[in-house]
């Protein structure tokens, strides 16, 4: 069934010019502001509030020419493209594109077939101006039983976008499940159909994009949790909006950008000894779990730290030394041994292959009352990472240690203990930055919430690291971070500075070792990239 109507003609007012379309040719400081939802709605109307565009269907024109600069370029040989439209703006931008599509001059000809899931003779405002656009170029709209996705050679989903906050339901759970199942290249219109822009969680199914082309301003939830497999690679495209809009409106979350961040790398002088380069104290290793503080303690040489000393079983000091002779690994029988190690020490990593039993309760305890006395005490306070079992220690221990010297990198498990959950597994609610603020808020110390998107409380702010792959989800990860981390806290970098740039420095060496292939990479794959990215 065709839907038709040309009893409308609307002026093509679009004035962008694609993604680059930024009034200015540097904005890194407002385009890596994330926002929610809520946000860049907020901004989308004071675009046509303060003047800055007549109306808003001038911001949907501007959002299809960002589209189809896109199509233009990555999919330029594509002949079949179907256009998957729903209720909404999102909707409308998809319209617009299709008019875009079908009006364009140039060989191979495109074919649009535009598909939508309701009547559209029900849309409202400018996704009803765009669809009268559409019929008046002649287009057509077939409904979703027609849709033969087979026959596409690209699927734009324009179907729901940011406005969803329940699971998806019938006809729409149908689509897009037709959709994922079509195997076609998909690009998704501002966010793929069924993920919460806010959290990154799907409502039950979402559309499994290779690109998204997002607007106005960048979304929070895209870049972690489940956004992370569902987005493929985004887009940004501003539409123009004024830079005075982005100093106006809150942000909610910063996009860590690694050009930036690695400029806080620790410089050498010439005539430096390793002593200047500090001295970092990992401790871990109960019996059996001699790789993970290994591991750890590579990973922090290879970041620059000048020393590194383990402090573990006994048992573990052939096997670690042999493998790497550059660590000097001391056997601890009980946590009093500890005591002229903390007086070398200029930063503290404990929790690598600690175990929960009472040797690592003990130690855990020791480095606890150390931290504790540095506040009663002239001394400068050494900063400390706590990771793996110091995590679970604490949350079975109910300890609450309240300092602002410690950086805790849970993984998602470990903070659900942490904060007395019951359930240890996402769920379609999840909200990642919830968790962090509420982990921030019991234990004030600086938290990564670790997993695809790791999020990094940061003073008023939350950090999303966008680097990283699930290559990467193998054993010994989560130490190589800890050494990394605890590497430049030694090297005298704050806090925040150690925990940011370590994050993005390990999930980058993740990515470049990614490139010999995802599939059975090792964390001590990172560790020549780890050393290359400190040098470059």
């Amino acid at each position: 069934m065709n839907y038709k109507n040309s009893s409308y003609k609307h002026k093509d007012c679009c004035q962008t010019s694609g993604l680059n379309n930024n009034s200015t040719n540097d904005r890194y400081q407002y385009v890596h502001y994330c926002y929610t939802n809520e946000a860049v709605r907020n901004i989308d109307f004071q675009m046509v509030d303060q003047g800055f565009v007549e109306n808003s269907y001038i911001l949907m024109l501007r959002a299809a020419k960002s589209l189809s600069d896109f199509i233009g370029h990555k999919y330029s040989k594509s002949k079949n493209i179907t256009i998957v439209c729903g209720a909404g703006n999102n909707a409308g931008d998809g319209y617009a594109l299709a008019r875009l599509l079908k009006l364009q001059e140039r060989e191979p000809t495109i074919n649009v077939r535009l598909v939508s899931v309701i009547d559209p003779e029900k849309l409202s405002g400018d996704a009803h101006s765009a669809y009268l656009d559409w019929l008046d170029c002649d287009g057509t709209v077939t409904l979703i039983a027609e849709a033969h996705f087979s026959a596409a050679d690209l699927i734009v989903d324009a179907l729901i976008g940011t406005g969803l906050n329940r699971a998806l339901e019938d006809e729409w759970y149908d689509v897009v499940e037709a959709i994922n199942a079509s195997c076609k290249p998909v690009l998704s219109v501002d966010i793929p159909s069924g993920l919460d822009t806010d959290t990154g969680a799907s409502h039950g199914i979402a559309v499994t994009a290779d690109h998204t082309v997002t607007f106005i301003g960048q979304k929070m939830g895209m870049y972690t949790a489940q956004a992370r497999y569902y987005c493929g690679k985004i887009h940004f495209a501003s539409l123009g909006v004024a830079d005075i809009l982005y100093e106006q409106i809150e942000h909610h979350a910063i996009l860590l950008e690694w050009n930036n961040l690695v400029k806080k790398l620790p410089c050498r002088n010439p005539i430096s000894h390793k002593g200047d380069h500090g001295h970092l104290l990992i401790i871990g290793g109960d019996y059996g779990m001699a790789g993970a503080c290994r591991i750890a303690g590579e990973a922090a040489l290879r970041s620059g730290a000048g020393l590194v000393s383990i402090a573990t079983r006994k048992e573990n000091a052939n096997a670690i030394t042999g493998a790497r002779p550059e660590l000097m690994v001391h056997g601890i029988e009980n946590a009093d041994d500890l005591e002229p190690l903390l007086e070398k020490a200029t930063a503290i990593a404990i929790g690598p292959g600690l175990g929960t039993k009472k040797w690592g309760v003990a130690l855990l305890d020791k480095i606890i009352k150390f931290i504790k006395h540095q506040y009663r005490s002239d001394k400068k306070n050494i900063h400390c990472v706590f990771d793996a079992d110091a995590l679970n220690i604490m949350a079975h221990n109910n300890l609450v240690i309240q300092s602002q010297d410690i950086i805790y990198t849970p993984h998602f498990a470990e903070a659900t203990r942490l904060l007395k959950y019951r359930s240890i597994k996402p769920t379609t609610d999840t909200n990642r930055f919830d968790m962090i603020l509420k982990l921030q808020e019991k234990y004030h110390g600086t938290f990564v919430l670790k997993g695809a998107g790791s999020l990094i409380n940061i003073t008023d702010d939350i950090a999303i690291c966008p680097y990283g792959n699930e290559g990467m989800a193998s054993a010994g990860m989560g130490d190589s971070l800890t050494g990394i981390i605890g590497a430049l806290l030694a090297q005298n970098l704050s806090i925040i500075d150690s925990a940011c740039l370590g994050v993005c420095l390990h999930a980058k060496a993740g990515d470049q070792a990614a490139k010999e292939g995802k599939n059975g990479m090792l964390a001590s794959d990172l560790f020549p990239t780890i050393r290359n990215l400190m040098n470059h």
